[in-house]
């Protein structure tokens, strides 16, 4: 058996314990105090109640994916969030959203964690033809730069899904 984790990179909750906005981790929390170590974390339009969210639910405030305090944290620090799940036996991670990361964000993370095992798999999330993706008025890289060894094939299965319901005939599936 492998174990695959969820790296959920692009956000967190807005209860979590970097962000804190209801108070349940003691008010160290980004939206709590703008000392808290995560407050660079987030983009705050008017802080502490308008901030940047994923797909404006405010319930996911979204992350400074390059600020070098979460890049540390996350990635490059010794017992850094990936280091330390991959030193416990992790065999690689699912990025969420992979669209919504930047390249570089990517490459540092499989660095890392090919640097702690060579056969680690970095799996993206990606709904549309990953090899043609362009994000953000930009061509994505995911197996020109050997940024991922894989993404979730949702075009695949929305062609599966499609022949089974009698859809297409299996057009997509040729």
């Amino acid at each position: 058996i492998k174990v695959i984790l969820d790296g959920v990179y692009s956000h967190t909750g807005s209860n979590s314990l970097y962000f804190d906005r209801n108070r349940t981790f003691g008010g160290n929390g980004a939206f709590c105090t703008r000392q808290s170590p995560y407050y660079n974390w987030y983009t705050f339009y008017e802080w502490p109640a308008n901030y940047h969210s994923w797909w404006n639910f405010d319930t996911l405030p979204t992350v400074n994916k390059m600020h070098p305090d979460f890049i540390r944290y996350i990635i490059t620090d010794e017992d850094s969030v990936v280091a330390h799940w991959m030193k416990l036996g992790a065999d690689g991670f699912r990025l969420d959203v992979a669209d919504e990361l930047p390249d570089e964000f990517i490459q540092l993370l499989r660095q890392r964690i090919k640097g702690i095992n060579p056969d680690a798999l970095l799996l993206g999330e990606v709904w549309e033809d990953a090899s043609t993706k362009i994000a953000y008025d930009r061509r994505r890289s995911y197996f020109t730069a050997g940024e991922l060894d894989s993404v979730m094939n949702y075009p695949f299965r929305t062609a599966i899904i499609d022949y089974v319901r009698g859809h297409d005939g299996g057009k997509a599936l040729k």
